[in-house]
């Protein structure tokens, strides 16, 4: 009977052995899924972080050299305008010594 129960008890402890293995096989298995998920789900986040970085960057050369352009566009239209403005009071000036002459012309005798 001794042999027996020991036969038993060896048979039920290689039971337990081969279960506690198991268990601990789909624990390791969760946990490297978990861990995997997790490696993924970080990477994806720090491509992301990247690529928002970098077109950060992108943009910020882009508006530095559209301001470059802009402030060009402007002195050249500011230029072009303060000529306007000089031809126009140019005109008005001729525009009026011809009315004074037209008139003192008109009023006074020859």
């Amino acid at each position: 009977m001794e042999m027996k129960n020991i036969l038993s008890l060896g048979e039920r402890l290689k039971a337990l052995i081969e279960k506690a293995e198991t268990e601990a096989n789909a624990v390791i298995s969760e946990a490297q899924s978990k861990a995997d998920t997790s490696t993924a789900e970080t990477r994806t986040e720090a491509e992301g972080r990247r690529l928002r970085a970098q077109r950060r960057t992108g943009l910020e050369e882009f508006l530095v050299e559209s301001e470059a352009e802009a402030e060009k566009e402007a002195k050249k239209v500011k230029k072009e305008y303060d000529k306007r403005v000089k031809e126009i009071l140019n005109t008005a000036d001729e525009k009026i010594n011809e009315a004074v002459d037209f008139v003192l012309k008109e009023v006074l005798p020859q």
